[in-house]
């Protein structure tokens, strides 16, 4: 849980470290929506840095670059918070996308009291230079606070989150050819027949709160969480004045317990995903003015996971190896009010299908002159699509310098 891993850097006294990294990228699949082939390379630095035995502040900040290819149906960033809402077309293409992202915060603990507030931020664009043409546009932030006692040998606490999302996505077509066909869906093999055709600006908005309960130890031990988000995006058609044309809302309730020691630790997740999908419904326009009839509930979706991970530090006669690897189920069942649309079922067999993941990865950080180190990490993500018997994997190298 990204909290839980939030709340643990900058709780422990003993982890003030700074690491700078550029890593390289490599992946294949059969997954329509996310293509056959993924490239890209990132760079970024991270730090947690105390001023003094009771002040701390801590920040990420990193810049990637990816190019995939095949890709079809989605033309959204995001999707997977976004759907059932989606803009989509039979034709695709790779894509480009750049993302930008920061963390900081700052932590302080007066006696055994500890309180800290972080700001996240998260800027990306993807775009395709042949038709169609998306330009896509996102920007996550997120406010974060939380605070706890802080004994011998745990600690306990509680956070809270809210945070604001935005995404404007805007198709494009030059070719003297014509332009295919653009879906906006109201389900995952369902459209809305009104407004498939021209409608080429659609905007997202919406936001999320959440809050977390820890227990952490202070060196080795028990560690638990618990976590609720609720988090609503609402699809609008900016070429109509800005309609409404559906909201998805998701309840995610998620819990880890686990064992922590210096060199190793092992633990288990669980999570359970509420996903509900509203559509407005239109009656006669006038002067672009779409007369509002109702609103009806007409897509849900339920999901399940179960994963575990560990990690096991070696400490060689020169250096560390650190091993970690984690393996997970997700399970979905989905229910539609709507008319299946027979050319999207391939898509929505993709984003309802159940998945197994499985991730490993070996980091060796060898000691350089002073406090600095050397390290080189190789990582190995696989997931499988069992409902469609498709799969993908990826492959990332990094190195750089920790000190």
């Amino acid at each position: 849980m990204l909290t839980l891993l939030l709340i643990f850097t900058t709780l422990l006294p003993d982890t003030a470290a700074t690491e700078a990294y550029v890593q390289g990228q490599y992946g294949q699949g059969t997954m329509l929506i996310e293509g056959n082939s993924r490239a890209g390379f990132q760079v970024g630095a991270q730090s947690v840095y105390d001023l003094s035995h009771k002040h701390r502040v801590f920040g990420e900040a990193s810049y990637s670059w990816q190019q995939s290819r095949g890709n079809r149906w989605v033309e959204n960033a995001d999707y997977e918070r976004v759907y059932p809402y989606l803009t989509c077309d039979t034709v695709g293409g790779g894509l480009r996308s750049e993302q930008y992202r920061f963390v900081g915060g700052y932590r302080m603990l007066l006696s055994h009291w500890l309180w800290y507030v972080s700001m996240q931020f998260r800027a990306e664009q993807s775009y395709r230079q042949v038709d169609p043409r998306p330009n896509n546009k996102a920007v996550d932030m997120a406010l974060q606070a939380g605070g706890g006692y802080v004994g011998t040998t745990y600690a306990v606490g509680a956070s809270l989150k809210g945070g604001r999302y935005k995404q404007t996505n805007t198709m494009h077509f030059y070719s003297e050819l014509g332009e295919c066909l653009l879906y906006h869906t109201a389900g995952t093999r369902s459209d809305y027949a009104r407004f498939t055709g021209g409608q080429k600006q659609t905007h997202y908005h919406g936001g999320e709160v959440a809050g977390s309960l820890w227990l952490l130890p202070r060196s080795k031990g028990w560690q638990a969480a618990a976590h609720y988000s609720y988090t609503t995006t609402t699809n609008e058609l900016q070429d109509n004045t800005y309609i409404p044309l559906g909201t998805v809302k998701t309840h995610d309730i998620a819990g880890t317990v686990g064992y922590l020691t210096p060199l190793w630790r092992l633990s288990l997740h669980g999570a359970v995903a509420l996903r509900r999908g509203i559509q407005q419904f239109y009656g006669q326009v006038a002067n672009n003015y779409y007369t509002p009839l109702n609103e009806q509930l007409t897509y849900s979706q339920n999901a399940w996971s179960l994963s575990a991970d560990g990690a096991y530090t070696v400490l060689l006669s020169v250096g560390r190896l650190t091993t970690q690897g984690s393996l997970g189920y997700t399970g979905k069942a989905a229910h539609s009010s709507l008319p299946v649309n027979a050319k999207l079922t391939a898509m929505g067999d993709e984003l309802e299908s159940a998945q197994c993941h499985y991730v490993l990865s070996l980091r060796y950080q060898f000691p350089m002159k002073n406090k600095y180190g050397w390290f080189v990490r190789l990582e190995g993500l696989t997931t499988h699509y069992l409902a469609t018997g498709h799969y993908q994997w990826l492959t990332s190298l990094s190195t750089g310098l920790c000190f």
